[in-house]
């Protein structure tokens, strides 16, 4: 049963991600809601545009392409984006309270809290290995590499220049796409290894996007080690073991690329949760619990018709976030919300400077075309028109002057 519509609503939107970020912005779609109040609460200055942040390590796209700020993607909305943690959700009082002690009153809630790197005990961890998931994580890890290519620059000619060892863990998407990268990056300089855990990378993936990725690692001379785990890690050292066989590789970078688990949940009230710590939804996006609350994205179990779970990715987030603004629409129009169908479009990894892997409805594409593909679906799914044209005027910019280059040294060297 629908709830029942009310004037000029309180939609009160915790989390600035794909899921929290995007809802809000398809509620701008909705003539009715112009009235009412949208409140983002999100506690980070800038919105963190995750597929493609791996391009920030080759500098193929720039800062403010991929994490531009939420004041300049809501400048001309109605969403009052409230920059602080939300501590804790009252489902009885219908409000949410905020670190700075402020509360708010909503009609109706949407919930796109995310997920957190999975907490695993593993000595060094913490201390030595850098992650890939947020604007800071990017920035630490580009200066570092910076940092290592320097110092080995300075090395003196009497020096044995030894390269820049570097050791991924995660043979998932993320960490495939990170050893591509900082193998482009460091071209020779550098010597990349990429541990899995399972029998194979991309587990989850297409054969033939995983035979992209494989003609990748081999082309960048990147050692995959499968059925191979991490015992611990140190400054310059990473423990492995496979095969029950115990080795030390040296690794003055080393990668974390395992595993998140969703955010804890805020309500105050107990709800139905999974094994996972996702919250369970019915097929309109609703909690389970409460039909004015709103879940999505990985905090959320989505199940299709035929129960099958929807994937914890940004193509079920964007999806997803428009089929809660459309559903919020409705109700606050005394209409029935609609159900959920996940639609898998295919799947996309990029695989380095120029490169990519692309499957979708049974066709597999790579190289050059499939990097070209990518970066156009991901430009048209970045967040407000504005933000598109700025982003694709650039990208534009740089294809015709690649063409051009190409065009005049062919003429250059018919002349010779």
């Amino acid at each position: 049963m629908a709830v029942s519509s009310r004037a000029n609503p309180h939609i009160c939107i915790v989390g600035g991600g794909f899921g929290g970020l995007y809802t809000a912005l398809y509620l701008q779609k909705y003539r009715h809601l112009k009235s009412s109040r949208i409140t983002l609460i999100e506690p980070d200055e800038r919105f963190v545009f995750f597929p493609m942040m791996y391009e920030l390590i080759t500098d193929e796209l720039k800062q403010w392409e991929l994490f531009p700020t939420y004041s300049s993607l809501l400048t001309g909305t109605n969403i009052q984006w409230q920059q602080d943690h939300a501590e804790s959700v009252d489902l009885s009082q219908q409000k949410v309270i905020v670190s700075s002690g402020d509360v708010f009153i909503y009609d109706y809630l949407v919930l796109a809290t995310g997920a957190k790197n999975r907490p695993i005990d593993l000595p060094g961890l913490n201390e030595h290995a850098l992650t890939f998931r947020s604007y800071q994580d990017a920035l630490t890890l580009t200066a570092r590499l910076k940092q290592l290519v320097r110092s080995q620059t300075l090395q003196t000619q009497s020096d044995s220049i030894q390269p820049i060892s570097v050791v991924v863990v995660g043979g998932g998407a993320s960490g495939v796409e990170l050893a591509c990268k900082v193998a482009d990056y460091l071209g020779q300089r550098g010597r990349i290894s990429l541990v899995e855990r399972g029998s194979q990378l991309l587990s989850n993936f297409p054969k033939g996007l995983r035979r992209q990725a494989d003609r990748a690692l081999k082309n960048r001379q990147v050692n995959v080690l499968i059925e191979t785990s991490v015992l611990a890690i140190d400054a310059d050292t990473v423990t492995l073991t496979q095969d029950e066989t115990q080795t030390t590789r040296p690794s003055q970078l080393t990668l974390w690329a395992v595993g998140t688990q969703p955010r804890p949940w805020l309500g105050e009230q107990s709800v139905k949760q999974n094994d996972y710590g996702q919250r369970l939804t019915r097929r309109t996006l609703q909690l389970a619990d409460d039909e004015s609350v709103f879940v999505l994205g990985d905090s959320a179990d989505v199940r299709g018709p035929k129960g099958k779970a929807a994937p914890n990715t940004a193509q079920a987030a964007f999806q997803a976030a428009s089929r809660v603004a459309a559903n919020l629409a409705a109700i606050t129009q005394g209409k029935q919300p609609k159900p959920f169908n996940y639609l898998h479009l295919g799947d996309m990894i990029t695989l380095g400077i120029g490169d990519a892997g692309l499957s979708s409805f049974g066709i597999t594409l790579g190289g050059r075309l499939a990097a070209l593909i990518r970066r156009g679906v991901y430009v048209f799914r970045m967040p407000t028109r504005h933000h598109q044209i700025k982003v694709g005027r650039r990208a534009l910019g740089e294809l015709f002057r690649a063409l051009f280059r190409k065009r005049f040294k062919k003429r250059w060297f018919k002349k010779r």
